[in-house]
This record gives C-alpha cells, sequence and structure tokens, in this order.
C-alpha cells in the first residue's frame, strides 16, 4: 500500500479510552487498554484469568461493583466465559455457577441489542471469609465509537461494516448492535458467506496480531494480512496466514488487505502481493532495458482442500504494464516497487465462472479465465473493449460485483489525482464518487446498457463499495478520503426517488470504512 494510504488509515484509527463506573465520560486521550478492565490493579490482590470469546482479562474479585470491559460480544449468539483455574470462591455469571478451569454460555436478551448501560453480573464469594462481590461485564464496550444513524423506511436487514478500522460491527436497521469485535491492528471487510452447502460462517482481515506471526512473512505485500474465519456463533475456527505451495504449505507470502472469496470452510480464493524483479515490460514504457524492473506482482490462488487448484500473476502478462495509468514509474524514478495494476476486488462472473478483477491503477475491470488465466476483455481504462464513452469509464474505482440479475455494479471513486505524465488518458476523474452498473454482451463485447447513479458529494477518494439489493436501492460505503473529510460511513439509498433510506455517521467525524454489506441474516 502507498505511502498516502498508509497515512489515512493510520490517522483514521480511533485512539479510544476506558473509564471507571457507568457515569463516566468518554475521554479520548486514553488508550484502548483501559478498557480491557477498569478495576485499579492491586499487587497483593488475587488474580483470576477469564477469556470472553476469545480476549483475554484479568479478574480482581475482592474489588465490587466495578465494570469489565469486553472486547468483542454477541447479542444473537452464546458469549464464551473461559475462566483459568481458581481456587478459594464460588463464582457464578448471570446466576450460573462456574467450575475452576470451566467454560459457559452467556446469552443476552437481543431484543434491544447490545448497550452500555446493561451488564452481565459475575459473583464472587470468597469461601473463607463469605464476604460477596459484584462485577459486571458491560454488554457494549464503553469504547465503542458511537454512530448516529437515520432510518427513513429502510426494509430490515443487518448492516457489516467498520465504525473505524479498529472495530468490526453488525447492527439491524433499528440502529441496534447486535456483534461487535475490537482490534488493535485495523481490522478490514467484515461480512458474513453463506456456503454452496448452506453453512454460514463470517469473516475478516487483519494485520498479524503478534511478532511470531509476523516472523512467518517474508513478503511485503501492500498490507500484509491474515484472513479470520469465525463460525455462526462468532467463534473463531480458522485463520489463513498466506498463500501455499504445491504441497498445501504456507509459503511466506502473506495475504492481501484487499480481497477474499469463501466458497465453503476449505475452498476459498485469496490475494497477496509479491515484490518481483521482472525484464519483460516493453521499453515503451521506461523499463531499465537489460536490467529488471520492481514490481508489485498480484497473486491469486484458488484453494480447495489445502491444495492450490488454480493460481494466476499479473507479472506473467505484460500487456498490463501498458494499461496502468498509476505505479508505473519502471524506470525507478521513484523509488518504489511500482503497484502498477492495484487489485482491489474479485468476484465471479455468472456467465461463464471467471474471474472479473477492479484494477484501480488501470482504471479498468478484466475478467481472467478461471482455467487458462488468460484476459478474456478489459472494460474500461485505455484499453478498454467495449466502446465505452469517457463518461462511461472509471476512474480508481472499487468493488465490481455482479447482481442477481447478471449486471456489473461498480464503486467508481472518480478520482484521477495520480494520472501519470506519459499518459494523456485521464478517465472520468470528477471528484464526486458515484455507481455505475454495465449490462455487458461479453460474447460480442458489446455494451447493452448503462445506468449512472450519483450523490453529488466531494469524498471517497479511496476505498468504497456499492452493493444493489433485492429492492433496486444500493448499500453504499463511502470509503475514505485524503483531501475532504467522508461526510458519512455508510448510506442506503433508493435512487429511483433519491431518497435515503438510511444513513451512518461516526460522531467523531471520523468516516472511514473499508467496505459495507447489508443482509437479512
Amino acid at each position: 500500500m502507498e505511502l498516502r494510504y498508509k497515512i489515512i488509515i493510520f490517522l483514521s484509527v480511533m485512539i479510544l479510552c476506558g473509564c471507571t463506573n457507568l457515569n463516566a465520560k468518554f475521554d479520548t486521550s486514553q488508550p484502548i487498554s483501559q478498557y480491557m478492565a477498569i478495576t485499579e490493579i492491586d499487587e497483593t490482590s488475587e488474580e483470576i484469568g477469564l477469556s470472553i470469546n476469545g480476549y483475554y482479562l484479568t479478574l480482581y474479585p475482592n474489588k465490587d461493583e466495578t465494570w469489565i470491559e469486553p472486547m468483542s460480544m454477541a447479542a444473537d449468539a452464546p458469549n464464551y466465559f473461559k475462566f483459568n483455574a481458581f481456587s478459594g470462591y464460588t463464582i457464578k455469571v448471570n446466576g450460573q455457577e462456574v467450575e475452576s478451569d470451566g467454560t459457559i454460555e452467556v446469552k443476552i436478551d437481543g431484543s434491544g441489542g447490545l448497550k452500555k448501560s446493561v451488564g452481565i453480573p459475575i459473583e464472587f464469594c470468597n469461601i473463607k471469609t463469605e464476604e460477596v462481590t459484584r462485577q459486571y461485564v458491560r454488554c457494549l464496550n464503553q469504547g465503542f465509537p458511537e454512530i448516529i444513524t437515520v432510518n427513513n423506511g429502510a426494509d430490515d436487514g443487518y448492516y457489516y461494516f467498520e465504525p473505524t478500522l479498529d472495530w468490526i460491527a453488525k447492527m439491524n436497521t433499528d440502529s441496534e448492535i447486535m456483534y461487535y469485535k475490537y482490534c488493535e491492528d485495523n481490522l478490514y471487510d467484515f461480512r458474513p458467506f453463506e456456503t454452496e452447502s448452506g453453512e454460514l460462517y463470517y469473516g475478516y482481515r487483519t494485520p498479524y496480531a503478534n511478532e511470531d506471526q509476523r516472523l512467518l512473512v517474508v513478503s511485503s505485500s501492500l498490507t500484509e494480512c491474515k484472513q479470520v474465519i469465525m463460525d455462526s456463533n462468532y467463534q473463531v475456527i480458522k485463520e489463513i496466514y498466506g498463500t501455499l505451495d504445491d504441497f498445501g504449505k504456507f509459503t511466506n507470502t502473506a495475504l492481501d488487505s484487499h480481497e477474499f472469496l469463501l466458497f465453503d470452510r476449505d475452498h476459498y480464493i485469496t490475494l497477496s502481493y509479491v515484490p518481483t524483479y521482472v525484464y519483460n515490460i516493453p521499453q515503451e514504457f521506461k523499463s531499465r532495458g537489460q536490467f529488471p524492473s520492481r514490481v508489485m506482482s498480484a497473486l491469486i490462488q484458488e484453494v480447495k482442500d489445502e491444495k492450490v487448484i488454480f493460481e494466476w500473476r499479473s507479472t506473467d502478462y505484460p500487456e498490463l504494464y501498458g494499461m496502468s495509468v498509476e505505479g508505473n514509474k519502471y524506470d525507478f524514478s521513484e523509488g518504489d516497487w511500482c503497484d502498477y495494476i492495484h487489485v482491489n476486488s474479485i468476484d465471479i462472473c455468472p456467465n461463464d465462472n471467471n474471474l472479473v478483477i477492479s484494477m484501480r491503477n488501470t482504471d479498468s475491470i478484466v475478467e481472467i479465465n478461471r482455467k487458462t488465466g488468460n484476459i478474456e476483455w478489459v472494460l474500461g481504462g485505455k484499453m478498454d473493449m467495449f466502446g465505452l464513452t469517457e463518461n462511461q469509464k472509471t476512474a480508481r474505482q472499487h468493488f465490481a460485483r455482479f447482481t442477481e440479475d447478471g449486471t456489473l455494479t461498480v464503486f467508481d471513486n472518480s478520482t484521477n489525482y495520480m494520472v501519470t505524465e506519459k499518459s494523456e488518458y485521464v478517465g472520468n476523474g470528477t471528484g464526486y464518487p458515484r455507481i455505475v452498473e454495465y449490462k455487458l454482451d461479453e460474447r460480442e463485447l458489446e455494451l447493452g446498457d448503462f445506468n449512472t447513479y450519483e450523490y453529488k458529494i466531494p469524498q471517497s477518494e479511496i476505498m468504497g463499495s456499492a452493493t444493489k439489493l433485492s429492492n433496486d436501492g444500493f448499500i453504499v460505503g463511502w470509503g475514505g478520503s485524503i483531501k475532504v473529510p467522508c461526510k458519512m460511513l455508510f448510506s442506503e439509498i433508493d435512487f429511483d426517488n433519491q431518497k435515503v433510506l438510511f444513513e451512518a455517521t461516526n460522531k467523531t467525524g471520523s468516516n472511514m470504512t473499508y467496505r459495507v454489506y447489508k443482509y437479512q441474516r
């Protein structure tokens, strides 16, 4: 990821704080670690270890009437409280007695979602003194960002999003938080996956959480991530650390943050970037002649049952070098590895089962044959095959997705502030994000129909998503901005009637989210 992207993501991360009682005010000057447990640490106190949904806490049973801040909770699934071995106390959680080194399932009344004012009681009884103390696990962490919402008649459903890049959340159309999770290293692309066999999983990507994991990775991907897979109760069941070799072993090449597709628990598609020295750049694009140029090679793998069944590398297709409109200083004049295509989304074409890839730094969508790897067609950009007008082309687009009707929708960021000096092509480049919808005749390489949906607000220079819903409305995640702050996190819009059905903003004003989805479950 280029430096400017890293800076904006870093600046967007909310440094949140904790407080020591229910009425304490939100204080953004304190670290998020304050939320882990707000009891005062007394080195002479007895300690009891507790893990809530995989996050470890230290409890001090001699403290009374204090609040505990969990890092993850669910209102629509069990929450797992696992206690370490303890002695000298009887412990009850929500009235249920817990055994030493035992686990208990805690269900929350999900009718009103998770609330900061509601806590799950933990009762400690000292066996020797019979003294009883109580502490409360806050259902919604005090540090969770305050989201301001407006509902103007949106159909019932659930929004999946990142209120800031260190939280993920599931929220219903009544603005109730049904699930959340915190990670200090950023979280991307939280969403459900319904597999071909009908099973429900959840997933997200996050950078490596500890130094041991980081040491496994030797590549320099744009954003080195792992993919986390959770079951229908939001419990982590699998982590995918990177690409695989021919024998199904981890290759030390990390996943990239931009895309992951899950078809079944052991069948998925990953995206990675590999710094690569290449000799196959045509001389007219300022390659280094007999000397290699260095580029970020996009690597896509399809894995099934721990075996790679398809692999594609962008550097095997030299025609892509000439398509680039950004990140193409192949002569080392900028000193960085050339991010010349910048893949930011992958989808499956319903017509032929091929891969349809958004390549941001070419201003185009490209179909790749899922068996041979050959480029089947290019939509938009300098090498467009569909005869698009300039208004029909995209600029630095994201999230190319097929609809149930077979049309292709794209979130068009419409920014062209980094067009290379060599190219005269500038694309749409209005500065106003929009959604474009194409009806393609892939056999004849013709455009059957074209629609554009506009929301005239200057924002969304980076990231963003748009999904067409069953009612022909769109759920739009507004991504992030460098020059102009985003005004919203996401919007559900009925463009036919020019009506915003639902909108969410972060009260702090830091509105940045990678993608947003809406589902019925």
